[in-house]
């Protein structure tokens, strides 16, 4: 569904008769006044509904700057369906259509004159999910919504199945710019997540768009090309080449689609690898559908007017699927394969200058029962005593010892925590969190909680390291540090609250885990960490650790 806009003479022409006629001479005066002393207004009309509505642009044309041009024109025209029901009505339309015949809408976006949905029957819903939409804008500057494409994603069998509706470029001689409009699509379509039915705005979109495609400049892979199935549909506006009015009318009358289709432009881009790479078309056998005079039935309406424009397919429907070469089966390493079992324009439709068409597909969706594949799973390892010795092997914790439970310590002294890995041939992994935070008084009463540190340690606590690995028989070092408020904004760029010589004693709780490398089981230790200042340091010194002899419990 495409909004028309554009200018009309015979408006246009109305209009000015309305204003008064005015002295071709003050006229001409007042142009160049105007061009010499303010910016060129472009002025547009815009079809809304049942009636026109002008639409005023600011251009500046002093060829200045040409980019901050273009983004005023953005920034001044929103080419939409703003307070316009035309969106809302066709959702509205074909819902009321399948009422009743088990289809719900489970999706649909919408930019300017562009609209997609989609409806799914009830008893296939549950199995559709993570429901996505983007909106690309194709039109002036890559920021106009009259020329573009929306997009829907969703997972159905926990497959990506993409929906992309697209408008292009129109005139016979803009095959370039059709074939740049689909590569714009393609490479900056970004989808997020459906927060609503029907987006009607187009400003804001077009606006997202805008910094995607700035973005698009890098390596990222487009997420088209990462789906299992892609559907592009929509007036693609290609035309027919070398083929007169009267021998386009002449074969469409002997319905001799076969020799129109040698003369179709996007056939031919698509055979050069120019456009639409990977994707295909079933069999055309229905009559162009473009260009038609409103209200008139069947295949006399083509386009009588002075400018007999040619007819043309320009509404078209491709598709790609998992499939590398053609007529492979549908299993888990090819997980989707379609077929096309109708492929048709509606001629009886009449209120339009194009003709719709349909298609129905046929899709084969391979996916993995979960529920299946872990009963089997679990038959395997029960079963199987090579498979369950070696799933035991990876569950195992490399034994090992760890020299501290407990440390005082004072000013900036350094105490080291040996962790040994005691197993001759499984390497260990080891990880340093932090329990409890909490600075306490001489009872022991816990008296407030301290922040942590971007580490997750206290502010006054440095440990390093606080992961790595330790290889069999070997032992890691890992250092505990009491840091004055200096070299802790060095360290960790955290603010630092001053403790003054009658601040009471620091209390952390170390935990430290031990892990295999294949392993989601762990072993714990407890590491005791304290600080005292100097005017308690006397009482510390009696109940110092010695750290080479002390060896902590482990936690189980």
């Amino acid at each position: 569904m495409n909004k028309e806009v554009g200018c009309s003479q015979d408006l246009v022409k109305e209009t000015k008769e309305k204003r008064g006629k005015k002295p071709l001479q003050m006229r001409k005066q007042r142009r160049r006044d105007t061009v010499d002393s303010e910016p060129k207004m472009s002025t547009m009309l815009e079809k809304c509904g049942g009636g026109w509505r002008w639409r005023r642009m600011t251009v500046m044309e002093d060829g200045s700057d040409p980019m901050g041009a273009a983004l005023r024109v953005r920034d001044a025209c929103t080419v939409g369906l703003e307070g316009s029901p035309n969106g809302q009505w066709w959702l509205d339309s074909i819902g009321n259509v399948l009422n009743g015949a088990s289809f719900e809408r489970v999706g649909s976006r919408q930019l300017a004159g562009l609209l997609i949905a989609v409806w799914a029957r009830r008893n296939l819903k549950q199995y559709i999910g993570d429901i996505d939409s983007a909106a690309v804008p194709c039109g002036f500057g890559r920021a106009i919504g009259n020329k573009g494409a929306v997009g829907l994603r969703m997972r159905i069998y926990d497959r990506n199945i993409c929906f992309v509706n697209c408008h292009f470029a129109a005139h016979m001689e803009a095959v370039d710019r059709r074939n740049e409009d689909f590569e714009h699509v393609f490479r900056t379509m970004t989808f997020n997540s459906l927060s609503s039915g029907l987006l009607a705005a187009a400003g804001s979109t077009s606006a997202v768009q805008l910094n995607r495609a700035a973005n698009a400049t890098n390596n990222r892979k487009p997420e088209l090309s990462e789906a299992d199935m892609v559907v592009f549909l929509g007036d693609f506006n290609y035309r027919l080449h070398d083929v007169s009015y009267e021998e386009a009318m002449e074969l469409i009358s002997r319905r001799r689609f076969d020799r129109l289709r040698e003369k179709d432009q996007l056939r031919a881009e698509m055979k050069a690898g120019r456009v639409f790479q990977g994707l295909r078309e079933a069999q055309i056998d229905f009559p162009p559908t473009y260009k038609f005079e409103r209200n008139q039935a069947g295949l006399s309406g083509y386009d009588s007017s002075d400018k007999k424009r040619i007819p043309a397919w320009c509404d078209r429907i491709l598709y790609r699927d998992s499939q590398s070469v053609s007529g492979a089966q549908c299993s888990l390493e090819c997980p989707v394969v379609s077929s096309i079992s109708m492929y048709k324009a509606c001629i009886d439709v009449n209120d339009s200058d194009h003709k719709p068409v349909k298609s129905v597909f046929s899709v084969d969706i391979a996916h993995t029962n979960e529920i299946t594949r872990r009963q089997e799973f679990g038959k395997i390892i029960s079963s199987n005593k090579k498979v369950r010795s070696s799933f035991e092997e990876l569950q195992v914790i490399p034994e090992s010892a760890v020299s501290i439970s407990n440390i005082i310590l004072q000013n900036q002294d350094i105490s080291i925590i040996r962790i040994t890995n005691k197993s001759m041939t499984s390497t260990a992994g080891f990880e340093i969190m932090c329990e409890d935070l909490s600075t306490a008084i001489e009872d022991e009463r816990v008296l407030k909680s301290r922040e942590r540190g971007s580490t997750g340690f206290p502010n006054w606590l440095k440990v390093t390291p606080a992961i790595g690995i330790i290889y069999p028989e070997q032992t890691v070092e890992v250092s505990v540090q009491h840091v004055d408020p200096q070299s802790r904004q060095l360290y960790d760029r955290v603010s630092w609250n001053r403790w003054s010589e009658g601040t009471p004693e620091k209390i952390a709780t170390l935990i430290l885990q031990i892990t295999g490398c294949y392993s989601t089981e762990t072993k714990s230790y407890r590491v005791n960490v304290s600080h005292r200042s100097s005017s308690m340091a006397h009482t510390s010194k009696s109940t110092s650790w010695n750290g080479s002899q002390m060896w902590s419990e482990s936690l189980i």
